[in-house]
C-alpha cells in the first residue's frame, strides 16, 4: 500500500534539493516564490521523520579509480534481518536489499582494490552467520545512478535558476581530507561547513572550497534522496541482461531516456548489464519489460527481482517504510574489517 503523499511544496523542495543538493533556503525560497523559513521548516519535518535526506559519494572518477561489486547473498531460512543488518554495518557496503526473485539480498560494494574486496567478501560476508552462499560482479562501467533521478515538480524555468552552470575545472589530486570529506558529507550533505570542518580537520573555507572543486569535477555526487513510498513510485526492480558488447553503450542510452531508471551498469559474469527501475507497481514491470523489447531489441532480458524491502541506501539505514533512522558513513578507503574492531 502506498503511503500518504508528499504536498506539492514538499514535492517542489524536494526537487530543488535534487539539483543542488546545498542550495541555500533563500535560494531555494526565491525559487519557489516562498519563504525562506517556510521552506527550512518543511525541510527539518521531512528530515526528521526520515521521510527525506541528503547523502554524498564518490563521484565516477574516484569510483572509476576503485571497484564497485554488486554481491549476491542467499540466507538460510530465518536469518533475513540478521544478515541484512550485520552486512548495513560496514562503511563499504553502501546498499543492502532484500530481493524476492533469484537471491536474496543484493549488496553494492564499494571498495579500493581487488584484494580489498575479496577479503570483504570472503573473509567477512560470506563468514556471516546465516549466509549460504555469496556471487559477486564487478561493475565495468556506470551509466547512471541514482543522483540523476527527479522528481517532476519544478518548471524548467525553475530548474535552470537552480543548476550551476558548468565551468572549466582542472584535475586535482584526491587527498586524504578530501576523503574524509565525502565520509562526513554521507552522514549530510548539507551539513554546515562549520560542523565538516570539525570532523574533518579543515578550515570552513577550505572545506566549501573543497566542496565546490569535488562536485564541479565529479569527484563526488551529492544527492538527496526520499522515501520510495512517499512518491509515485514506490515499487522497485532490479533486471539483469545481456547485450552485444558493440551495442551496450546504445543500449545504455535507450535506457537512460526513461524516468523510471535508477541505476545502469556494465558488469562482469554470465550477464553483462545491471538497471534498477522505479515503479509505480509491481504490474508496471510487466508494461516495461513490453516497452524495452520494442525499443531496444539487442537487450536480451534474463532475470529480474523485486525489492521488498530496502534496508540501507547509500549509507542511509532504513525502516520497514523506507525512511531513514540512521547512517553508516561511506568510506571505500577504509580497509575491511568487522564493524567494531578497531
Amino acid at each position: 500500500m502506498q503511503e500518504k503523499t508528499l504536498d506539492e511544496l514538499d514535492r517542489s523542495i524536494l526537487h530543488a534539493l535534487q539539483i543542488s543538493p546545498r542550495a541555500s533556503w533563500t535560494t531555494v525560497g526565491r525559487v519557489l516564490g516562498v519563504d525562506a523559513v517556510t521552506a527550512t521548516r518543511r525541510w527539518d519535518r521531512l528530515r526528521s521523520t526520515g521521510s527525506a535526506w541528503t547523502t554524498c559519494y564518490p563521484g565516477v572518477r574516484l569510483i572509476d579509480a576503485g571497484f564497485t561489486a554488486y554481491v549476491e547473498i542467499d540466507v538460510q531460512s530465518g536469518r533475513m534481518m540478521d544478515v541484512s543488518r550485520a552486512l548495513a554495518a560496514y562503511p563499504q557496503v553502501v546498499t543492502v536489499e532484500h530481493l524476492a526473485g533469484g537471491r536474496d539480498v543484493l549488496a553494492m560494494v564499494l571498495v579500493q582494490n581487488l584484494g580489498a574486496l575479496s577479503e570483504l567478501v570472503t573473509e567477512h560476508i560470506a563468514a556471516l552467520p546465516g549466509v549460504a552462499r555469496t556471487r559477486a560482479a564487478l561493475a565495468t562501467r556506470v551509466f547512471s545512478e541514482g543522483s540523476r533521478w527527479r522528481l517532476r515538480s519544478l518548471t524548467p524555468a525553475q530548474q535552470r535558476q537552480l543548476t550551476r552552470p558548468a565551468t572549466d575545472q582542472s584535475r586535482a589530486e584526491v587527498d586524504e581530507y578530501d576523503h574524509r570529506l565525502i565520509t562526513a558529507l554521507s552522514r549530510d550533505a548539507r551539513a554546515p561547513a562549520v560542523e565538516l570542518a570539525r570532523q574533518t580537520g579543515l578550515s570552513a573555507p577550505n572545506v566549501r572550497r573543497r566542496i565546490a572543486g569535488l562536485v564541479h569535477r565529479g569527484d563526488a555526487v551529492l544527492r538527496c534522496e526520499i522515501a520510495r513510498g512517499l512518491t509515485e513510485w514506490p515499487v522497485a526492480a532490479t533486471l539483469w541482461a545481456s547485450v552485444p558488447p558493440g551495442e551496450i553503450d546504445k543500449v545504455a542510452q535507450g535506457l537512460r531516456a526513461l524516468p523510471e531508471l535508477r541505476m545502469c551498469s556494465s558488469v562482469t559474469g554470465p550477464h553483462n548489464l545491471l538497471f534498477t527501475l522505479w515503479l509505480n507497481s509491481v504490474a508496471d514491470l510487466a508494461r516495461l519489460e513490453t516497452l524495452l523489447a520494442e525499443r531496444l531489441p539487442q537487450l536480451h532480458l534474463v532475470d529480474r527481482a523485486v525489492t521488498l524491502r530496502m534496508v540501507k541506501l547509500m549509507g542511509q539505514l532504513l525502516d520497514e517504510r523506507g525512511h531513514a533512522t540512521a547512517c553508516v558513513p561511506i568510506d571505500p578507503w577504509l580497509p575491511p574489517r568487522s564493524p567494531g574492531q578497531a
